[in-house]
């Protein structure tokens, strides 16, 4: 069913289904509005496609931004295994498979692979992308109503500890890189 969602109602539905287990793992809410959590100079925030509307649904994916500046930031869900990426791509089919097909389903013209125009009918146009779930593929949660939310929910939630770990040493300490950066400069002065 489709239910198109604002953004700002996407953002406190995901706050609400997100947040509690954020807390557990000692990250704090951001500011009111965005579905965003901050913990040391880390900030995780989720991020909605521009490109969503009412025709055509809605995506979403998470953000990781370690340390000031946006040069650090991570699509976390990139980080999913292939074990994550198989339920994942499950869940996706199973949510686009319930979506009501238009009576009558008009056709409109949308741009086909050549680059022209192709007549394509509504109901088609909202499938299941399973290219997305080949590692290490960009990924974006398709949803249509707030049901589909709390199903994205249901899959992110056990895994939200794994995706938001630090990836390495230097991203726990930043001297530690710079000190090893120091010993490599070093390593090549005194050749």
């Amino acid at each position: 069913m489709r239910g198109y969602l604002k953004s700002k109602d996407f953002h406190r539905h995901m706050r609400s289904l997100l947040a509690p287990k954020f807390r557990e793992l000692g990250w704090e809410t951001q500011a009111a509005g965005k579905c965003s959590f901050a913990r040391g100079g880390r900030v995780c925030w989720l991020q909605v496609s521009q490109y969503s509307n009412a025709v055509m649904g809605a995506k979403f994916t998470i953000n990781l931004a370690e340390g000031s500046g946006s040069a650090g930031d991570t699509r976390i869900l990139r980080r999913l295994d292939e074990a994550d990426r198989e339920v994942g791509k499950a869940l996706e089919e199973h949510i686009v498979a319930r979506l009501p097909r238009p009576d009558p389903d008009p056709e409109i013209e949308v741009v086909g692979d050549n680059g022209g125009t192709v007549l394509v009918k509504l109901g088609d146009l909202a499938r299941a992308n399973t290219r997305q779930w080949e590692a290490p593929a960009d990924l974006w949660l398709p949803y249509f109503s707030k049901s589909d939310l709390d199903d994205w929910a249901t899959f992110l939630l056990p895994r939200l500890e794994r995706l938001t770990a630090p990836s390495s040493p230097e991203i726990i300490d930043p001297q530690l890189w710079a000190e090893r950066f120091r010993r490599l400069v070093g390593f090549f002065r005194s050749k």
